[in-house]
């Protein structure tokens, strides 16, 4: 059996980015990415280490965000779910 190896080299990141501690986290889906200022300013008003969900309007990535935010309550972090309606149509206030 012949082995292929793969074109990837994996390394470790630089030191820098070992140790760089982001903001917030927002995921978005690619669909809504010319309107970057509005979700990017709904993250910035949330807490440090808050991740921010705009789940798309198709059943099956919505279930796998769903994970994903369960993920990261059992982790500690705050989640924030937004419709993309909400985000289209202007309402942008956090509560």
């Amino acid at each position: 059996m012949n082995r292929k190896l793969l074109p990837y080299h994996f390394s470790r990141p630089p030191k820098r980015l070992q140790r760089a501690r982001f903001d917030n986290i927002a995921l978005v889906p690619a669909s809504l990415l010319f309107q970057k200022a509005k979700y990017k300013e709904i993250a910035n008003k949330l807490t440090t280490g808050s991740v921010l969900i705009v789940p798309p309007h198709q059943s099956r990535q919505r279930k796998i965000l769903e994970s994903v935010a369960s993920y990261f309550r059992s982790s500690g972090h705050q989640v924030t779910t937004i419709s993309v309606d909400r985000i289209l149509n202007g309402h942008v206030a956090i509560a």
